[in-house]
Protein backbone atom coordinates (compact mmCIF):
# COMPACT_ATOMS: atom_id res chain seq x y z
CA UNK A 1 0.00 0.00 0.00
CA UNK A 2 2.78 2.43 0.96
CA UNK A 3 4.58 1.64 -2.29
CA UNK A 4 1.55 2.81 -4.26
CA UNK A 5 1.45 6.09 -2.34
CA UNK A 6 5.20 6.59 -2.83
CA UNK A 7 4.68 6.04 -6.56
CA UNK A 8 2.00 8.73 -6.64
CA UNK A 9 4.29 11.16 -4.81
CA UNK A 10 6.71 10.74 -7.72
CA UNK A 11 3.93 11.74 -10.12
CA UNK A 12 3.04 14.69 -7.87
CA UNK A 13 6.61 15.92 -8.21
CA UNK A 14 6.55 15.38 -11.98
CA UNK A 15 3.41 17.49 -12.40
CA UNK A 16 4.80 20.14 -10.05
CA UNK A 17 7.89 20.48 -12.28
CA UNK A 18 5.70 20.79 -15.38
CA UNK A 19 3.70 23.54 -13.65
CA UNK A 20 6.62 25.62 -12.34
CA UNK A 21 6.15 29.34 -12.95
CA UNK A 22 2.72 28.96 -14.58
CA UNK A 23 0.37 30.17 -11.77
CA UNK A 24 -2.22 27.46 -12.51
CA UNK A 25 -5.52 27.13 -10.63
CA UNK A 26 -8.02 24.42 -9.79
CA UNK A 27 -11.56 23.98 -8.53
CA UNK A 28 -13.14 20.87 -7.00
CA UNK A 29 -16.92 20.62 -7.25
CA UNK A 30 -18.35 18.23 -4.66
CA UNK A 31 -21.74 16.65 -5.26
CA UNK A 32 -22.28 14.31 -2.36
CA UNK A 33 -22.07 13.35 1.27
CA UNK A 34 -19.55 13.88 4.06
CA UNK A 35 -17.45 11.06 2.64
CA UNK A 36 -17.37 12.79 -0.75
CA UNK A 37 -16.32 16.01 0.95
CA UNK A 38 -13.45 14.21 2.63
CA UNK A 39 -12.39 12.71 -0.72
CA UNK A 40 -12.56 16.20 -2.25
CA UNK A 41 -10.17 17.47 0.41
CA UNK A 42 -7.73 14.77 -0.72
CA UNK A 43 -8.16 15.77 -4.38
CA UNK A 44 -7.51 19.39 -3.37
CA UNK A 45 -4.48 18.35 -1.34
CA UNK A 46 -2.98 16.47 -4.28
CA UNK A 47 -3.61 19.39 -6.65
CA UNK A 48 -2.01 21.84 -4.22
CA UNK A 49 1.07 19.60 -3.98
CA UNK A 50 1.18 19.54 -7.79
CA UNK A 51 1.50 23.31 -7.92
CA UNK A 52 -2.11 24.41 -8.44
CA UNK A 53 -3.82 27.03 -6.28
CA UNK A 54 -7.52 27.03 -5.42
CA UNK A 55 -10.07 29.26 -7.13
CA UNK A 56 -13.83 29.60 -6.62
CA UNK A 57 -14.47 30.45 -10.27
CA UNK A 58 -14.77 27.72 -12.90
CA UNK A 59 -13.74 30.13 -15.64
CA UNK A 60 -10.37 30.74 -13.92
CA UNK A 61 -9.57 27.06 -13.33
CA UNK A 62 -6.99 25.15 -15.34
CA UNK A 63 -8.25 21.92 -13.76
CA UNK A 64 -11.93 21.31 -12.95
CA UNK A 65 -12.49 18.19 -10.85
CA UNK A 66 -15.99 16.87 -10.20
CA UNK A 67 -16.46 14.55 -7.23
CA UNK A 68 -19.81 12.89 -7.81
CA UNK A 69 -22.53 11.14 -5.85
CA UNK A 70 -25.01 8.62 -7.23
CA UNK A 71 -27.47 8.35 -4.35
CA UNK A 72 -30.09 10.57 -5.97
CA UNK A 73 -31.13 11.27 -9.55
CA UNK A 74 -30.73 15.04 -9.26
CA UNK A 75 -26.99 14.51 -8.74
CA UNK A 76 -26.77 13.24 -12.32
CA UNK A 77 -28.75 16.22 -13.58
CA UNK A 78 -26.39 18.60 -11.72
CA UNK A 79 -23.31 16.93 -13.18
CA UNK A 80 -24.55 16.96 -16.78
CA UNK A 81 -25.67 20.58 -16.41
CA UNK A 82 -22.24 21.62 -15.13
CA UNK A 83 -20.46 19.70 -17.89
CA UNK A 84 -22.35 21.75 -20.44
CA UNK A 85 -21.15 24.87 -18.65
CA UNK A 86 -17.44 23.91 -18.55
CA UNK A 87 -17.31 22.81 -22.18
CA UNK A 88 -16.79 26.39 -23.34
CA UNK A 89 -13.82 26.80 -21.02
CA UNK A 90 -12.34 23.60 -22.41
CA UNK A 91 -12.61 25.07 -25.88
CA UNK A 92 -11.19 28.50 -25.02
CA UNK A 93 -8.72 27.80 -22.19
CA UNK A 94 -7.78 24.15 -22.64
CA UNK A 95 -9.18 23.36 -19.19
CA UNK A 96 -8.51 19.81 -17.98
CA UNK A 97 -11.78 18.21 -16.83
CA UNK A 98 -11.77 15.27 -14.44
CA UNK A 99 -14.74 13.41 -12.99
CA UNK A 100 -14.47 11.05 -10.03
CA UNK A 101 -16.57 9.63 -7.24
CA UNK A 102 -19.40 7.16 -6.90
CA UNK A 103 -21.15 7.96 -10.15
CA UNK A 104 -18.11 6.83 -12.11
CA UNK A 105 -18.60 3.29 -10.80
CA UNK A 106 -21.85 3.09 -12.81
CA UNK A 107 -21.13 1.91 -16.35
CA UNK A 108 -24.20 3.50 -17.90
CA UNK A 109 -23.02 6.89 -16.59
CA UNK A 110 -19.45 6.57 -17.86
CA UNK A 111 -20.78 5.35 -21.21
CA UNK A 112 -23.02 8.42 -21.43
CA UNK A 113 -20.15 10.76 -20.57
CA UNK A 114 -17.85 9.21 -23.17
CA UNK A 115 -20.59 9.44 -25.81
CA UNK A 116 -22.14 12.82 -25.01
CA UNK A 117 -19.24 14.66 -23.35
CA UNK A 118 -16.11 13.43 -25.18
CA UNK A 119 -14.15 16.51 -24.04
CA UNK A 120 -13.82 15.09 -20.50
CA UNK A 121 -10.17 14.15 -19.90
CA UNK A 122 -10.19 11.86 -16.84
CA UNK A 123 -12.74 9.43 -15.41
CA UNK A 124 -11.69 7.90 -12.08
CA UNK A 125 -13.64 5.84 -9.58
CA UNK A 126 -13.87 5.52 -5.81
CA UNK A 127 -11.18 2.82 -5.77
CA UNK A 128 -8.61 4.80 -7.80
CA UNK A 129 -8.73 8.19 -6.09
CA UNK A 130 -5.12 7.76 -4.95
CA UNK A 131 -3.96 7.49 -8.59
CA UNK A 132 -5.20 10.96 -9.55
CA UNK A 133 -1.65 12.45 -9.81
CA UNK A 134 -0.60 9.69 -12.23
CA UNK A 135 -3.74 10.14 -14.32
CA UNK A 136 -3.29 13.91 -14.47
CA UNK A 137 0.37 13.58 -15.46
CA UNK A 138 -0.49 11.25 -18.35
CA UNK A 139 -3.17 13.65 -19.60
CA UNK A 140 -0.77 16.59 -19.52
CA UNK A 141 2.33 14.86 -20.85
CA UNK A 142 0.84 12.28 -23.21
CA UNK A 143 -2.13 14.36 -24.40
CA UNK A 144 -4.57 11.50 -24.03
CA UNK A 145 -7.79 10.79 -22.19
CA UNK A 146 -7.92 8.35 -19.30
CA UNK A 147 -10.50 6.06 -17.76
CA UNK A 148 -9.18 4.68 -14.47
CA UNK A 149 -11.98 2.71 -12.82
CA UNK A 150 -11.76 -0.55 -10.89
CA UNK A 151 -14.76 -2.74 -10.10
CA UNK A 152 -13.33 -4.08 -6.84
CA UNK A 153 -13.26 -3.17 -3.17
CA UNK A 154 -10.47 -0.65 -3.01
CA UNK A 155 -8.20 -0.13 -0.04
CA UNK A 156 -8.34 2.93 2.20
CA UNK A 157 -5.09 4.58 1.16
CA UNK A 158 -3.32 6.68 3.76
CA UNK A 159 -0.64 9.30 3.35
CA UNK A 160 -2.34 11.28 0.57
CA UNK A 161 -2.00 15.07 0.79
CA UNK A 162 -5.14 16.73 2.12
CA UNK A 163 -6.32 20.33 2.14
CA UNK A 164 -8.89 20.94 4.86
CA UNK A 165 -11.73 23.35 4.14
CA UNK A 166 -11.93 24.27 7.81
CA UNK A 167 -9.29 24.89 10.48
CA UNK A 168 -11.90 24.43 13.22
CA UNK A 169 -13.63 21.10 12.58
CA UNK A 170 -12.49 18.29 10.36
CA UNK A 171 -13.95 15.11 8.96
CA UNK A 172 -11.97 11.91 9.47
CA UNK A 173 -12.97 8.98 7.27
CA UNK A 174 -12.75 5.88 9.47
CA UNK A 175 -14.29 3.31 7.12
CA UNK A 176 -15.74 2.81 3.67
CA UNK A 177 -18.21 0.52 1.97
CA UNK A 178 -21.47 -1.12 2.96
CA UNK A 179 -22.77 -4.67 3.38
CA UNK A 180 -26.44 -3.86 3.93
CA UNK A 181 -27.89 -3.74 0.40
CA UNK A 182 -30.97 -1.64 1.13
CA UNK A 183 -33.23 -2.14 -1.86
CA UNK A 184 -33.08 1.51 -3.00
CA UNK A 185 -29.35 2.10 -2.53
CA UNK A 186 -26.49 1.85 -5.02
CA UNK A 187 -23.70 2.48 -2.46
CA UNK A 188 -22.59 -1.17 -1.92
CA UNK A 189 -22.10 -1.48 -5.67
CA UNK A 190 -20.02 1.69 -6.06
CA UNK A 191 -18.20 1.91 -2.72
CA UNK A 192 -17.68 -1.81 -2.21
CA UNK A 193 -17.93 -3.81 1.01
CA UNK A 194 -17.12 -2.62 4.51
CA UNK A 195 -13.48 -2.02 5.32
CA UNK A 196 -12.09 0.03 8.19
CA UNK A 197 -9.10 2.31 8.51
CA UNK A 198 -6.43 1.09 10.90
CA UNK A 199 -7.07 2.19 14.47
CA UNK A 200 -3.64 3.77 14.97
CA UNK A 201 -3.85 5.62 11.65
CA UNK A 202 -7.18 7.13 12.70
CA UNK A 203 -5.55 8.33 15.92
CA UNK A 204 -2.52 9.70 14.07
CA UNK A 205 -4.81 11.74 11.80
CA UNK A 206 -6.75 13.08 14.79
CA UNK A 207 -3.54 14.01 16.61
CA UNK A 208 -2.27 15.85 13.54
CA UNK A 209 -5.55 17.75 13.35
CA UNK A 210 -5.32 18.63 17.03
CA UNK A 211 -1.80 20.01 16.55
CA UNK A 212 -3.04 22.15 13.66
CA UNK A 213 -5.68 23.72 15.92
CA UNK A 214 -8.85 21.77 15.12
CA UNK A 215 -11.34 21.59 18.00
CA UNK A 216 -14.03 19.30 16.56
CA UNK A 217 -13.67 15.92 14.87
CA UNK A 218 -16.43 14.42 12.71
CA UNK A 219 -16.01 10.66 12.28
CA UNK A 220 -17.30 9.75 8.83
CA UNK A 221 -18.08 6.63 6.84
CA UNK A 222 -20.93 4.86 5.11
CA UNK A 223 -21.62 2.91 8.31
CA UNK A 224 -19.58 4.35 11.15
CA UNK A 225 -21.12 1.87 13.58
CA UNK A 226 -19.57 -1.02 11.65
CA UNK A 227 -16.06 0.25 12.28
CA UNK A 228 -13.80 -2.65 13.30
CA UNK A 229 -10.02 -2.55 13.24
CA UNK A 230 -8.56 -5.74 14.73
CA UNK A 231 -11.38 -5.87 17.28
CA UNK A 232 -11.30 -2.14 18.06
CA UNK A 233 -14.81 -0.79 17.57
CA UNK A 234 -16.29 2.68 17.17
CA UNK A 235 -16.71 3.11 20.94
CA UNK A 236 -13.02 2.28 21.45
CA UNK A 237 -12.01 4.85 18.85
CA UNK A 238 -14.15 7.58 20.41
CA UNK A 239 -12.80 6.79 23.88
CA UNK A 240 -9.22 7.07 22.66
CA UNK A 241 -9.83 10.30 20.72
CA UNK A 242 -11.37 11.76 23.88
CA UNK A 243 -7.95 11.59 25.52
CA UNK A 244 -6.56 14.19 23.08
CA UNK A 245 -6.71 17.41 25.11
CA UNK A 246 -6.98 19.82 22.17
CA UNK A 247 -10.02 18.02 20.74
CA UNK A 248 -13.11 19.37 22.49
CA UNK A 249 -15.90 17.78 20.45
CA UNK A 250 -16.40 14.42 18.76
CA UNK A 251 -19.30 14.01 16.36
CA UNK A 252 -20.53 11.23 14.05
CA UNK A 253 -21.62 12.06 10.52
CA UNK A 254 -24.36 9.43 10.98
CA UNK A 255 -24.97 6.09 12.63
CA UNK A 256 -27.54 3.36 12.06
CA UNK A 257 -29.90 2.58 14.94
CA UNK A 258 -28.96 -1.13 14.85
CA UNK A 259 -25.29 -0.23 15.38
CA UNK A 260 -25.79 1.46 18.75
CA UNK A 261 -24.58 -1.27 21.10
CA UNK A 262 -24.15 -1.06 24.88
CA UNK A 263 -20.66 0.40 24.58
CA UNK A 264 -21.94 3.19 22.33
CA UNK A 265 -24.77 3.84 24.78
CA UNK A 266 -22.12 4.23 27.48
CA UNK A 267 -20.31 6.77 25.27
CA UNK A 268 -23.56 8.72 24.86
CA UNK A 269 -24.12 8.69 28.62
CA UNK A 270 -20.65 9.33 30.01
CA UNK A 271 -18.33 10.83 27.42
CA UNK A 272 -18.53 14.61 27.79
CA UNK A 273 -16.63 15.24 24.55
CA UNK A 274 -19.17 13.30 22.53
CA UNK A 275 -21.67 15.88 21.32
CA UNK A 276 -25.37 15.91 22.21
CA UNK A 277 -26.37 15.18 18.63
CA UNK A 278 -26.87 12.02 16.59
CA UNK A 279 -27.93 11.68 12.97
CA UNK A 280 -29.82 8.39 12.68
CA UNK A 281 -31.39 7.55 9.29
CA UNK A 282 -34.98 6.35 9.63
CA UNK A 283 -35.90 6.28 5.88
CA UNK A 284 -39.56 5.36 6.57
CA UNK A 285 -42.01 5.25 9.47
CA UNK A 286 -44.07 2.40 8.04
CA UNK A 287 -43.09 -1.22 8.79
CA UNK A 288 -44.47 -2.21 5.41
CA UNK A 289 -42.13 0.20 3.61
CA UNK A 290 -39.16 -0.56 5.88
CA UNK A 291 -39.48 -4.22 4.90
CA UNK A 292 -39.61 -3.35 1.20
CA UNK A 293 -36.52 -1.18 1.71
CA UNK A 294 -34.69 -4.10 3.33
CA UNK A 295 -33.99 -2.05 6.43
CA UNK A 296 -32.98 -4.15 9.44
CA UNK A 297 -35.43 -2.82 12.02
CA UNK A 298 -39.07 -2.01 12.53
CA UNK A 299 -40.71 0.97 14.23
CA UNK A 300 -40.89 -0.78 17.60
CA UNK A 301 -37.15 -1.48 17.60
CA UNK A 302 -36.31 2.05 16.43
CA UNK A 303 -38.46 3.63 19.17
CA UNK A 304 -37.02 1.31 21.84
CA UNK A 305 -33.46 2.37 20.97
CA UNK A 306 -34.36 6.07 20.79
CA UNK A 307 -35.90 5.81 24.26
CA UNK A 308 -32.67 4.18 25.47
CA UNK A 309 -30.60 6.99 23.93
CA UNK A 310 -32.67 9.60 25.74
CA UNK A 311 -32.42 7.71 29.00
CA UNK A 312 -28.66 8.12 28.67
CA UNK A 313 -28.72 11.73 27.49
CA UNK A 314 -32.10 13.32 27.98
CA UNK A 315 -31.92 16.40 25.78
CA UNK A 316 -29.94 14.98 22.86
CA UNK A 317 -30.77 16.30 19.40
CA UNK A 318 -31.75 13.57 16.91
CA UNK A 319 -31.83 14.29 13.20
CA UNK A 320 -32.73 11.85 10.43
CA UNK A 321 -33.19 11.05 6.73
CA UNK A 322 -36.53 10.01 5.25
CA UNK A 323 -37.31 8.85 1.71
CA UNK A 324 -40.83 9.61 0.49
CA UNK A 325 -42.63 8.11 -2.46
CA UNK A 326 -40.95 4.70 -2.27
CA UNK A 327 -42.58 2.19 -4.67
CA UNK A 328 -45.78 0.90 -3.13
CA UNK A 329 -45.99 3.67 -0.50
CA UNK A 330 -49.68 4.33 0.13
CA UNK A 331 -51.14 7.44 1.69
CA UNK A 332 -51.63 5.38 4.86
CA UNK A 333 -47.93 4.40 4.81
CA UNK A 334 -46.94 8.04 4.46
CA UNK A 335 -49.22 9.14 7.29
CA UNK A 336 -47.57 6.48 9.45
CA UNK A 337 -44.21 8.09 8.64
CA UNK A 338 -45.53 11.54 9.52
CA UNK A 339 -46.97 10.32 12.82
CA UNK A 340 -43.87 8.32 13.73
CA UNK A 341 -41.51 11.23 13.03
CA UNK A 342 -43.61 13.43 15.29
CA UNK A 343 -43.72 10.71 17.96
CA UNK A 344 -39.92 10.37 17.92
CA UNK A 345 -39.55 14.15 18.03
CA UNK A 346 -36.67 14.54 15.61
CA UNK A 347 -35.00 17.93 15.67
CA UNK A 348 -34.72 17.98 11.89
CA UNK A 349 -35.77 15.68 9.04
CA UNK A 350 -33.79 15.61 5.80
CA UNK A 351 -36.39 14.71 3.18
CA UNK A 352 -35.62 13.01 -0.14
CA UNK A 353 -38.07 12.01 -2.87
CA UNK A 354 -37.44 8.45 -4.01
CA UNK A 355 -35.63 8.06 -7.34
CA UNK A 356 -34.70 4.87 -9.17
CA UNK A 357 -31.04 3.89 -9.05
CA UNK A 358 -30.11 1.60 -11.92
CA UNK A 359 -29.22 -1.90 -10.74
CA UNK A 360 -31.04 -1.75 -7.40
CA UNK A 361 -33.92 -4.02 -6.37
CA UNK A 362 -36.26 -1.05 -5.88
CA UNK A 363 -35.71 0.16 -9.45
CA UNK A 364 -37.43 -3.03 -10.63
CA UNK A 365 -40.38 -2.72 -8.26
CA UNK A 366 -43.86 -1.92 -9.50
CA UNK A 367 -46.34 0.63 -8.10
CA UNK A 368 -44.12 3.66 -8.68
CA UNK A 369 -45.46 6.84 -7.10
CA UNK A 370 -46.34 9.73 -9.45
CA UNK A 371 -44.14 12.83 -9.22
CA UNK A 372 -46.95 15.15 -8.07
CA UNK A 373 -47.75 12.87 -5.12
CA UNK A 374 -44.06 12.65 -4.15
CA UNK A 375 -43.79 16.42 -4.33
CA UNK A 376 -46.80 16.86 -2.04
CA UNK A 377 -45.44 14.36 0.49
CA UNK A 378 -42.04 16.05 0.49
CA UNK A 379 -43.73 19.37 1.28
CA UNK A 380 -45.80 17.91 4.13
CA UNK A 381 -42.80 16.23 5.73
CA UNK A 382 -40.67 19.38 5.42
CA UNK A 383 -43.48 21.34 7.11
CA UNK A 384 -43.35 18.85 9.98
CA UNK A 385 -39.55 19.11 10.13
CA UNK A 386 -39.73 22.91 10.40
CA UNK A 387 -42.31 22.60 13.20
CA UNK A 388 -40.20 20.09 15.16
CA UNK A 389 -37.01 22.10 14.70
CA UNK A 390 -38.72 25.24 16.00
CA UNK A 391 -40.10 23.35 19.02
CA UNK A 392 -36.67 21.97 19.89
CA UNK A 393 -35.02 25.38 19.71
CA UNK A 394 -37.74 27.07 21.74
CA UNK A 395 -37.15 24.56 24.55
CA UNK A 396 -33.61 25.90 24.81
CA UNK A 397 -34.46 29.57 25.20
CA UNK A 398 -32.81 31.02 28.34
CA UNK A 399 -30.62 27.92 28.75
CA UNK A 400 -26.83 28.17 28.69
CA UNK A 401 -24.85 26.09 26.23
CA UNK A 402 -21.31 25.87 24.88
CA UNK A 403 -20.96 27.44 21.43
CA UNK A 404 -18.00 26.80 19.14
CA UNK A 405 -17.44 29.91 16.99
CA UNK A 406 -16.63 28.82 13.44
CA UNK A 407 -16.70 31.82 11.12
CA UNK A 408 -17.75 35.39 10.37
CA UNK A 409 -20.29 35.51 7.56
CA UNK A 410 -21.25 38.31 5.20
CA UNK A 411 -24.07 39.38 7.54
CA UNK A 412 -21.39 40.55 10.00
CA UNK A 413 -22.31 37.96 12.64
CA UNK A 414 -20.07 35.34 14.17
CA UNK A 415 -21.60 31.93 13.47
CA UNK A 416 -21.24 28.67 15.34
CA UNK A 417 -23.02 25.69 16.84
CA UNK A 418 -23.89 24.32 20.23
CA UNK A 419 -23.03 20.75 21.15
CA UNK A 420 -26.53 19.67 20.07
CA UNK A 421 -26.06 21.45 16.74
CA UNK A 422 -28.23 24.50 17.31
CA UNK A 423 -27.05 27.19 14.87
CA UNK A 424 -26.01 30.37 16.67
CA UNK A 425 -25.16 33.88 15.46
CA UNK A 426 -23.49 36.44 17.71
CA UNK A 427 -22.00 39.90 17.74
CA UNK A 428 -19.41 40.90 20.25
CA UNK A 429 -15.85 40.27 21.32
CA UNK A 430 -15.71 36.58 20.48
CA UNK A 431 -12.84 34.71 18.81
CA UNK A 432 -13.12 32.16 16.02
CA UNK A 433 -12.26 28.58 17.07
CA UNK A 434 -13.04 29.23 20.71
CA UNK A 435 -15.87 27.81 22.83
CA UNK A 436 -18.04 30.16 24.90
CA UNK A 437 -20.88 29.52 27.30
CA UNK A 438 -23.81 31.44 25.82
CA UNK A 439 -27.34 32.00 27.09
CA UNK A 440 -29.62 31.10 24.17
CA UNK A 441 -32.30 33.50 22.98
CA UNK A 442 -34.60 34.15 20.05
CA UNK A 443 -32.09 36.75 18.91
CA UNK A 444 -28.99 34.54 18.82
CA UNK A 445 -30.53 31.26 17.58
CA UNK A 446 -30.09 31.37 13.79
CA UNK A 447 -33.59 30.17 12.96
CA UNK A 448 -36.92 31.96 12.60
CA UNK A 449 -38.76 31.33 15.89
CA UNK A 450 -41.65 33.75 15.41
Amino acid sequence: MQEKISEQKIYIEKVRKLNEGKNLKYIVLTMGCQLNENDSEKISGMLEEMGYSKTDKIEDANVVAFNTCCVRENAEDRLFGKLGEVKKYKETNGTIIAIGGCMMQEKHITDKIKESYPFVDILFGTHTLHKFPEDLYKVIEEKRKLEDILDIDGKIYEGLPIKRDSKIKASVTIMNGCNNFCSYCIIPYVRGRVRSKEFNKCLMEVNDLALSGHKEIVLSGIHTGQYNSDGKRLSDLISEISKVDQIKRIRLSSVEIVELDDKMMDIIKNNNKFVSHLHIPLQAGSDHILKLMNRRYDKKYFKKLVDKIRENRNDISLTTDVIVGFPGETEEDFKETLDFCEEIGFTKIHVFPYSDRSGTVASRMKDKIPGNIKKDRVRRLIDLSNKLEKEYYLKHIDKEDDVLIEEVKQDGYLHGFTSDYIPIKLKGNYKINEIYKIKLSKENINFSLD
